[in-house]
């Protein structure tokens, strides 16, 4: 029986309306003031908060405070409050136990198929790439990224495809406190340049790595999206640099797509939001 259900259907069928579940207000605003930070994504003052979600200051701070002492936010030394990593560590948890790996396995085997080149699946986890899963033809030569293995973010497409997906904001504070430690003749050390970078990943809507992780290997990335439209993850095709040039990008680029974003709407973002940047 649905909710649009009609009162004379249920006389009809006499099945009785069932009670509907009870919610505790403390932990509704509670998870109220937690989106809330997630949306601003900048630390935010007491008052701020209280008069956007309409507690007053004094409950307002004690959920915060009971949140903070759960490790879930932290209050800066301006007094202003802003989520922690322990927020990203149930979100990467989530992730991890989530249908994203399942949902990827066909596509994964289709592009390396079709590709005959090695196709990662990477997330961002402690300000690395994880790669969590991957696929590969049996001509493929052999992948240095294999499952389990991190990357540094500014030196491969997948990084620069996850920094491009995150708001400003956390791009700035990893610009500003990342080590941009060289790999090859060819890595970005700069913040600036790297900064460039990503702008144009986040204009063209995929990424491109040009032997700055290691010598001899490129590589191609495409986001994938969650359900909110958010980017989680990174879909890549990385081959000898010889077999990832002009011709050849642009070929691999839309059969990444393609299959990213079957990935994405299965997972539950919609058509419009896998068509963003």
């Amino acid at each position: 029986m649905t909710r649009a259900s009609t009162s004379a259907e249920l006389t009809h069928t006499n099945e009785p309306r069932k009670p509907e579940a009870r919610t505790v207000r403390s932990v509704v605003h509670a998870v109220t003031l937690l989106k809330e930070l997630s949306r601003l994504a900048v630390p935010t003052s007491l008052g701020d908060l209280a008069a956007s979600v309409g507690l007053s200051k004094p409950a307002t701070f004690n959920l915060l405070k009971t949140l903070e002492v759960e490790g879930l936010i932290a209050k800066d030394d301006d007094a202003r409050y802003r989520l922690t990593w322990g927020m990203y560590e149930l979100g990467s948890a989530v992730l991890r136990s989530t249908d994203l790996s399942r949902v990827s396995r066909i596509h994964l085997d289709r592009l390396a198929d079709q590709t005959g080149e090695a196709v990662l699946l990477g997330i961002l986890d402690e300000q690395t790439v994880l790669y969590i899963d991957r696929g590969q033809a049996a001509e493929t030569f052999a992948m240095v990224a294999n499952v389990g293995r991190r990357s540094p973010l500014h030196t491969n497409a997948s990084g620069k495809v996850l920094l491009a997906g995150q708001p400003d904001t956390a791009l700035d504070a990893f610009l500003a406190s990342a080590s941009l430690d060289r790999m090859t003749p060819y890595t970005i050390t700069d913040p600036a340049r790297l900064r460039e970078e990503v702008d144009t990943v986040r204009d063209r809507g995929y990424a491109l790595c040009a032997q700055e992780q290691e010598e001899g290997l490129s590589s191609v990335s495409v986001p994938v999206r969650g359900h909110s439209g958010r980017v989680i993850a990174a879909l890549t095709v990385a081959a000898p640099s010889q077999r990832i040039d002009v011709r050849s990008i642009p070929d691999l680029r839309d059969r990444l797509l393609a299959e990213a974003t079957a990935i994405s709407v299965q997972l539950g973002a919609g058509v419009a939001a896998t068509s963003g940047a």
